[in-house]
């Protein structure tokens, strides 16, 4: 079965090359980055999900911290609170997970089709500084872009850029995959460049709208600012205050300062009509 899905790797770079060749452009890689393309929108729904999870892990964010700072001495009890908010808040730790699970096979299955492609013309593998993207590159410039889009990625989609483990992943990611780049088919490279960009670009759309909806809504600035006071009890902290405030004017002698009830209608008749039956 594995050898099969293989198999279907090979047959779609030659369909995608014979595509290239009727286009008057033969390039196999044209077709590597024309299959990266249909990859990435065979995906795209997986990865909006996972990357849209990531903006809410960063709404939520605040209210994790005050979570694990007030059960640090509960564990039990705090990872069922974060549980709590995960479901309250519709967000999964676990999303980000998944299209990194359905890359990886990809990632090996086209790796092992291009070790054992036959080109129909050697002259239309050759991209650029590589002469054929069944090798490695030679100037290892494939490896270097392998490195900076993987950061940049990483990057504009980091939910905490100042978590040390983040930080960490950060620069450890991008130089793993340089590294992978360097070792494997160019055609694999680019490849993996062409993933990167496109993520990058799906990335800054969510970021845009996610801000979007946070300026519409206002709930990024809610959660961010921490809890908010329910409006009953606000309101009851006011009428209580403006009944502090009559007893204290009562007691000195001094006129109360007309204002609004509880209810929100105005003092001024109820000052009037004590006037009226003291004149009587």
């Amino acid at each position: 079965m594995w050898q099969t899905f293989v198999q279907w790797f090979t047959s779609l770079i030659q369909f995608l090359y014979g595509i290239t060749v009727s286009l008057g452009v033969p390039s196999y890689a044209l077709a590597i980055i024309l299959m990266t393309v249909l990859i990435k929108l065979l995906l795209f729904p997986i990865n909006q999900k996972q990357l849209k999870s990531m903006r809410d892990m960063q709404v939520i964010q605040p209210r994790m911290k005050e979570l694990q700072e007030r059960y640090k001495d509960n564990p039990e009890v705090m990872q069922k609170k974060l549980g709590e908010l995960y479901k309250e808040s519709g967000v999964s730790p676990l999303s980000g997970c998944l299209p990194l699970l359905l890359q990886m096979p990809i990632f090996i299955a086209f790796y092992q089709s291009l070790l054992h492609l036959q080109f129909a013309d050697q002259a239309h593998a050759a991209f650029f500084w590589i002469t054929n993207l069944g090798q490695r590159d030679p100037l290892f410039i494939l490896a270097l872009l392998s490195a900076g889009t993987t950061y940049l990625q990483q990057r504009v989609s980091a939910v905490n850029a100042e978590d040390p483990t983040q930080k960490t992943m950060m620069y450890m990611m991008p130089l793993m995959m340089a590294w992978i780049a360097a070792t494997v088919p160019a055609g694999l490279a680019l490849y993996w460049v062409t993933f990167n960009i496109l993520g990058i670009l799906q990335q800054l759309l969510v970021n845009r709208s996610h801000s979007q909806a946070k300026l519409d809504t206002g709930t990024g600035i809610t959660v961010a600012a921490g809890f908010e006071q329910p409006q009953e009890d606000t309101d009851n902290a006011s009428s209580q205050n403006e009944d502090e405030d009559f007893e204290l004017a009562s007691d000195s002698g001094q006129e109360p300062t007309a204002g609004r009830d509880k209810g929100g209608n105005n003092n001024h008749a109820r000052s009037g009509s004590r006037k009226k039956r003291k004149k009587r």
